[in-house]
């Protein structure tokens, strides 16, 4: 079989997880993610903007596309004379080894199928895991997650890390700015400059991008080694409260937890040292994750002025022991639930963990 083949088929699956899962987003969210499509399909820089004209064309006939494949189940892989469910990872990848190519396949929020095919460019183990860095993405689908785990392997991708970063810096959200100028002036770099001649910046630009992303890998390391959801109990959750303000919060749980185990992403940042990825942490918080996360907005004026890492350290142990207390009750309320009655499951994590917290607004926002 020919990539060419191959790749059609993965990037039909794409479609058919757009077509049944694009309700799910907000309309604004949609949009984005869609404008993020046109850009990686038509090979744009992530500081080039699409044409009005084209991209209006291109949402129409993507929308399209979805209303005649709305409703069709992904479709087996035929690869090699055989027959592969999609999520076979193991098996598509032993075949694709020896061409170069690296397939992804999973579940990501609202329990959307989401694929990737790619070239990886570096590959290393990192605590047990296979870490595979991709440059170039021959499929993707609407949902694009800089850094994925699936079992034993992770998948960092250069070109969704660029995309999140600069949507970063050109949204410029007055709450983190002091953040992000701090995080870009460490790389040499400013707002100003960044998005008044991107082209000029462009190689510091992919620097950044590329060291940042070498350093979110240990947000899944900290996550594959983190024990708060015992064996299949977290995918369980997730996929009993799919779709739902009980589920977002959930996975937000799980990512705090990831960031501040002992093995995690903030503590791999305080080894090397690396000042300006916290404030690159901070600017790119959503609005759950602070609400869950506070201390570290109230460490990092000290942080700035005196490069100590002892207070956020300090903070990142309370979220820890505090993302652990919330696992806990999640698992008991999981443990005790009716297996049938999925709404009462939601309404009680909602009720019983979510409320007390004072954050249900932040968590309808993060929703969206």
């Amino acid at each position: 079989m020919t990539t060419q083949a191959l790749q059609e088929q993965v990037q039909r699956n794409c479609a058919i997880s757009d077509a049944n899962f694009s309700g799910a987003f907000s309309l604004c969210g949609l949009l984005l993610r869609m404008r993020e499509l046109y850009k990686w399909e038509t090979g744009l820089a992530p500081w080039e903007e699409p044409e009005h004209g084209l991209i209006l064309e291109w949402v129409e006939q993507r929308e399209e596309l979805w209303q005649e494949l709305e409703g069709q189940e992904c479709e087996t892989l035929h690869l090699d004379g055989d027959e592969l469910d999609p999520f076979e990872l193991d098996q598509i990848n032993d075949r694709l080894s020896s061409r170069n190519l690296l397939y992804g396949a999973g579940y990501v929020l609202g329990m959307k199928p989401s694929f990737l095919l790619a070239e990886p460019v570096e590959f290393q183990v990192i605590a047990g895991l296979r870490v595979y860095t991709v440059e170039r993405e021959l499929c993707r689908d609407i949902f694009a997650t800089p850094v994925m785990r699936q079992g034993q392997r992770i998948i960092a991708r250069r070109q969704a890390m660029a995309t999140l970063l600069w949507d970063v810096v050109q949204e410029q959200r007055p709450s983190v700015r002091p953040a992000l100028d701090f995080a870009l002036s460490g790389y040499g770099l400013d707002t100003q400059g960044l998005l008044g001649r991107p082209g000029e910046r462009g190689q510091a630009y992919l620097h950044m991008v590329a060291e940042e992303l070498r350093l979110w890998v240990h947000h899944e390391i900290g996550e594959a080694v983190e024990d708060a959801f015992p064996g299949d109990v977290w995918h369980q959750m997730v996929a009993n409260t799919c779709q739902t303000l009980a589920e977002v919060f959930i996975r937000a749980v799980k990512d705090l937890l990831a960031d501040t185990h002992p093995q995690g992403l903030l503590s791999r940042m305080a080894e090397e040292d690396r000042k300006p990825s916290l404030g690159l942490y901070l600017a790119m918080m959503r609005p759950l994750s602070k609400m869950l996360f506070p201390g570290i907005f109230t460490v990092f004026p000290d942080f700035v002025r005196n490069g100590s890492w002892v207070g956020v350290d300090q903070a990142r142990r309370q979220a820890y022991a505090s993302g652990r207390e919330l696992a806990a009750q999640l698992v008991a309320i999981h443990q005790t639930a009716d297996p049938f009655d999925h709404p009462r499951t939601v309404e009680r994590i909602i009720q019983e963990v979510i409320r007390p917290l004072g954050i249900v607004d932040g968590l309808e926002n993060e929703a969206e």
